[in-house]
Formats: structure tokens, C-alpha cells, sequence
């Protein structure tokens, strides 16, 4: 493999419609969409000739095989920031530890002592919401560690992995990545049977008669980006009431005491249900707001670095208290010398994409563009500094990629990091 520098040098000097290939197809963009949003062009060769190319400039030996594995290994390894986290699913390679701060968490007190206080109760239910890279995922590896120490078992699972094309599909699913996490046999055929029993009543079969029942200890089931089931109805309408029943259920029935569970979302579920059957207006409700300035502070310590009162303040004028911005900017200061000095070029060039919020910037512009609608929108937040009302459903959008920020029924644009990008690319203001 390549050293940094040389890296660095290739990437710097790399032509621009196959820079933006590279960072497009390292966002998670298709070759489609690569071919119709960035590069405008009818044939999808045209994309596999840009990444033959980068191949070449990288100095990876192709031969005729797809060797993405390889390029996007090669840029997480030196631009991990360009590298979005489902693309490092896809090839099955870690996030690096610095960019979902595995080693360093922040407290938001008293928000983990409530969580450790509620788990420990029967048939437990606790509600994160936050925004996109928020700290969300790390709460939950917090209260899965707490859960360890009590002797819980414990399944963290990611609605992700889920196959969501229908109810009954997507139970068995369910059901089956819970048994396999458990490391329990493969029981389905004994248990669900659609001629008798909903599929909902085959899934609560299967998890109080064998799942739950197979265990000593008390399971704690962690639920993270549960969003996904929000946007297939029949699927929604069926899996979030199932799981307010259990929570239920948990207040008398032994088996389902065993069970302690975790959700957490991004947005808001406006699927319209029947408020005894919702799991949104019950349990512990957890939501994570951005650091403020002590904990910005100790977040930078986390990375070896100690800015001063004026740093932190300049830094959160760009960015707010946003863990994974500000992450992004301690990763690149600890590389660079005289980080106080090298703040100021951060800054100057974050809002651009000649800084190092490029992909993400990049990606969320591409998204807008792909939707007349959230177009529309931001080009109203961008034009005033107060906040705006819009269509709810369009707040809900935009604030489920992390855009914006709730000040009663109106919003606005999370920091200003993002007002400054849009305003010159949208309207082509520079502030």
C-alpha cells in the first residue's frame, strides 16, 4: 500500500470530475446515481473508466476484477472522513476508531445514570432520540457494558440488517438475527405458522416460548436507526405496537420480564397509531442535545489536545456542540502542528470543499438536489437568519439527515457550518 504522502499527493492532484466520482462513490452513491447527479452523462461506462482511472492513480492492479475493496480500504486508511459508514459495510471493513469515538465518550449527565437506573427494572423500555451522529449508538455500547455487569445477555442490532420487504418477512428476520446472536438453533418452522396466527402473534410466540425462555438472565435488546421501519407502513403498524406489548407484558408476565429494551431513533414516528399502542409515549424517553462549551473541552482533550476558551468558542460558531463535526476537526488537529494556529485554516476552509467537511457536505447537497421539495426549504433557511415554518413533513426530512434544529413548530439550520455551504452553493452567497 501507498505511504500518506504519497497518497495525499495523488488525491491533491487528481482531476475534479474524478475526485468527485471518488467522493460520490465513497458517500454510498450508486454508479447510477454517479452517472445521472454528478457527471450528467447517459452510459454507466463512463463511471467504471473514472474508477478504472482512480485505480490507476492509486496504483491498484485491477487485472479486470472489481477491486473496490481495495479503494475504499486504501481511503479509510488515509481519509477516513471520506468514507461513509454504510460503504464500510458493504466491503465489510471497521470504522475507524477515531470517527465513531469508540475510546472517547463524552457524559451528558445525568443521562446515563437514568439509563443505568431504568435497565435494571422489569420489562425496561428506554427511548433515544438524537439526530444522525449524534452519540446515540455510543449510548447504547454504555448501557450494553452496564447490562454486562449485571450478568444481562445482550443483542445490539441495527434495523439496517433487517430485511424490510414485508411484515412476515421481516419478523422471521427479526427473530432469526436475535436466535443467531444468541446462539441458539434455527426453531422457525416449529414455531410460525401463518394458517393459525398473524405473523405478529408468531414472533411473540417464538421470542416468550424459545427465545426467552432458553435464557437464565435477563436479555437486553438494543434496537438502534429504528427509522428504517418508520417509512414501510405495514411493517411500522405492526413491529412498534408488538414491541409497546411487550414492554407491557413485562409489568406481570415472568417471561417477559427477562426482556429489557433500547430503542433509538433519529426522527420523530408519524405514522398515525393508536395511542395504546404506540411504544413512543411509554417507557424512559432519552433525548441527546450537543456538547456545550466544558464538554466540547473535554472532548478535545480525549484527542491530546488542549484549546483554549477562545478555540472552543471559535470551533462551536462553525459547528455547534455536534460530536461527530467536532470529532472530525480534534482528528485533523491532533495530525497537525500548532493546532491553535492550524484552527483558523480549519475554519476558513470548513464551509468549502476544499476543507475537511467536504464529503459530508457534499453528500447532504446531493440529497437536497435529488428532492425538489427540501430544495425549496433550505433555500428559505438560508435566506434569514430566524427561524422557519415549514410542511412538517419536510422538517421531519431534513432534520432526519441532521440539517436542521427545532425551535417549537419553526426550525433552522443546525450550526453555521451548514448556513455558509448552502448559502453559496444554493444561492451563491458567501458570508
Amino acid at each position: 500500500m501507498m505511504s500518506k504522502e504519497a497518497f495525499e499527493d495523488k488525491y491533491r492532484n487528481m482531476p475534479p470530475k474524478r475526485r468527485q466520482v471518488l467522493e460520490a462513490f465513497l458517500s454510498g452513491k450508486t454508479d447510477r446515481e454517479i452517472k445521472d447527479k454528478v457527471l450528467g452523462v447517459d452510459n454507466k461506462n463512463t463511471v467504471r473508466r473514472h474508477i478504472s482511472n482512480i485505480y490507476q492513480d492509486l496504483g491498484i492492479e485491477a487485472n479486470g476484477c472489481k477491486r473496490r475493496d481495495e479503494l475504499v480500504e486504501i481511503v479509510n486508511t488515509y481519509k477516513p472522513e471520506l468514507v461513509a459508514d454504510k460503504v464500510l459495510k458493504k466491503y465489510e471493513l471497521p470504522s475507524s476508531p477515531t470517527r465513531d469515538n469508540q475510546e472517547i465518550y463524552i457524559e451528558r449527565p445525568p443521562i446515563e445514570a437514568r439509563c443505568y437506573q431504568e435497565i435494571v427494572k422489569l420489562g425496561a423500555l428506554i427511548r433515544i432520540k438524537a439526530p444522525k451522529r449524534m452519540g446515540k449508538t455510543l449510548l447504547i455500547q454504555k448501557i450494553i457494558a452496564h447490562g454486562e455487569k449485571q450478568g444481562y445477555e445482550k443483542i445490539y442490532l441495527n434495523m439496517d440488517g433487517l430485511d424490510l420487504t414485508n411484515l412476515d418477512i421481516f419478523l422471521k428476520s427479526f427473530c432469526g438475527k436475535v436466535e443467531k446472536k444468541l446462539e441458539l438453533r434455527n426453531q422457525l418452522q416449529t414455531y410460525w405458522n401463518n394458517s393459525l396466527f398473524t405473523s405478529v402473534d408468531n414472533c411473540t410466540a417464538y421470542f416468550e416460548e424459545y427465545l426467552l425462555d432458553s435464557l437464565e438472565s435477563p436479555l437486553l435488546l438494543c434496537l438502534d436507526d429504528l427509522d428504517r421501519v418508520f417509512h414501510h407502513q405495514e411493517i411500522a403498524e405492526g413491529f412498534l405496537p408488538l414491541l409497546r406489548s411487550w414492554h407491557e407484558s413485562g409489568k406481570f408476565d415472568d417471561s417477559w420480564k427477562k426482556l429489557r429494551l433500547v430503542v433509538a431513533h433519529a426522527t420523530e414516528f408519524y405514522i398515525n397509531l393508536d395511542i395504546n399502542k404506540s411504544p413512543f409515549n411509554v417507557g424512559l424517553p432519552i433525548e441527546l442535545l450537543e456538547f456545550d462549551s466544558d464538554q466540547v473541552k473535554r472532548f478535545a482533550q480525549g484527542y491530546g489536545l488542549n484549546l483554549s476558551v477562545d478555540s472552543v468558542t471559535k470551533l462551536m460558531a462553525m459547528v455547534g456542540g455536534h460530536p461527530d463535526l467536532l470529532s472530525q476537526a480534534f482528528d485533523y488537529l491532533k495530525n497537525h502542528q500548532v493546532a491553535e494556529k492550524t484552527l483558523d485554516t480549519l475554519l476558513a476552509n470548513a464551509p468549502t470543499e476544499a476543507g475537511i467537511y467536504r464529503t459530508h457536505l457534499y453528500s447532504l447537497l446531493t440529497n437536497i438536489q435529488e428532492h425538489p421539495q427540501l430544495l425549496d426549504a433550505v433555500k428559505q433557511l438560508v435566506s434569514t437568519p430566524k427561524p422557519v415554518r415549514l410542511d412538517a413533513t419536510i422538517t421531519r426530512k431534513l432534520e432526519s439527515i441532521g440539517l436542521v434544529e427545532h425551535h417549537g413548530n419553526d426550525c433552522s439550520l443546525r450550526c453555521n457550518l451548514y448556513r455558509q455551504y448552502f448559502s453559496d452553493r444554493i444561492l451563491g452567497n458567501r458570508e
